[in-house]
């Protein structure tokens, strides 16, 4: 699939028909008048104090072009309208630095728009064909905050965010960002000399991430067993290993890796726990099956990284399994295999506070 991506890529630098961008702000002039106009300002964008005006200003400096789909039957871009890479390179800075740092506004209203103003740099980014390395920087953030997104809304309405959605483009964005690696590898091999040797110390925790994300996954396990060996390091061999476990339903070693993850990994595979304990709950059931067995609840949460045993009682009545003087009965005929995973995700309490420590605008912009 890799060498398809990369032919395809190769096709089409070849044909050299792409517009280069000459819009040197954030936002083009022209629809930044036209939003003005029609009242189309982010309240993030609106210069302060003409938020209450009839028609409130751009700030020039806050104000991001938004995402639009491209117009039927119009070939050639505007260069005006597209922004060269080092313009989208600031943007990417400007929005996973200052806007997702704003304190007073809920998460999802920022997520809501941060989310737009990525997507229209992705479009700008793939109008023109940006260079591989300009690429790769842009990507790499984007992929972290779609990651640490799709663990801080886990717990919100369906209404307000909606995580197939953000899925998808976290999936779309780490399979191009993989691409461009794969294309960096090939173009190693075919030179002679260190003219275009590629390094990026950040490559193995992205491919850790594609990893995690798709646990258990055969196709994302071969990618990264047979890495290039200066790729392979302790992390992408720790995911491997999780994504086997989980493959083997080897549950507790699989939870035991998921804890000595670096947070926004960890985030990520604490949302596949719901199917995992589904699957444990159906073979214990099977395993344990007895009238007259107990098995632990505190026990219980530690292996499957419950927050409290709270959860757990709500899990297991969801299942149809009994819990009995702070014990589990497992009993095979009671287990309900045709229920849906539970759909609740809940955050973990530990990570939360993990994440209260850190700058999550510096752990997203970060190399590592």
């Amino acid at each position: 699939m890799n060498k398809i991506y990369y032919k395809n890529f190769k096709k089409v630098e070849l044909e050299n028909n792409y517009v280069t961008g000459t819009c040197m702000e954030m936002c083009p002039e022209a629809e930044l008048k036209m939003r003005e106009r029609e009242r189309l300002l982010h309240p993030f964008e609106m210069l302060v104090g003409t938020e209450r005006d009839i028609l409130p200003k751009a700030d020039k400096t806050r104000t991001v072009k938004s995402f639009s789909r491209s117009a039927a039957g119009k070939l050639t871009p505007d260069p005006r309208s597209l922004r060269p890479p080092d313009i989208l390179v600031k943007t990417v800075s400007y929005l996973l630095d200052d806007v997702i740092s704003r304190t007073g506004v809920q998460w999802r209203v920022i997520y809501d728009f941060v989310m737009d103003r990525l997507r229209s740099v992705r479009q700008d980014m793939i109008i023109q064909n940006i260079s591989r390395q300009h690429q790769i920087n842009i990507l790499q953030p984007i992929v972290k905050f779609l990651a640490f997104a799709s663990y801080k809304l886990c717990e919100e309405s369906i209404h307000d965010f909606d995580p197939h959605i953000n899925d998808s483009h976290l999936q779309e964005c780490l399979k191009r960002l993989l691409c461009m690696y794969d294309y960096c590898d090939e173009m190693e091999k075919s030179t002679d000399g260190d003219e275009h040797e590629y390094s990026d110390e950040s490559r193995s925790y992205f491919e850790a991430l594609y990893v995690v994300f798709n646990l258990g996954n055969t196709t994302a396990i071969t990618r990264a067993v047979n890495l290039p060996n200066k790729w392979k390091n302790v992390l992408v061999k720790r995911t491997v290993e999780m994504s086997l476990a989980r493959s083997n339903n080897n549950f507790v070693r699989l939870c035991r890796l998921i804890e000595l993850l670096p947070p926004l990994l960890a985030a990520l595979a604490y949302l596949h726990l719901p199917s995992l304990r589904k699957d444990c709950f159906k073979i214990m059931s099977n395993a344990y099956s007895s009238k007259n067995l107990f098995f632990p609840v505190a026990v219980l949460q530690k292996i499957l990284l419950y927050n409290n045993e709270d959860e757990i009682v709500s899990d297991c009545n969801y299942y149809g399994i009994k819990v009995k003087e702070n014990g589990v009965v497992f009993l095979k005929t009671d287990f309900d295999s045709k229920k849906p995973v539970v759909s609740l995700k809940r955050r973990s309490v530990v990570l939360d506070e993990k994440f209260s420590c850190l700058d999550i605008s510096a752990v997203i912009l970060s190399c590592q």
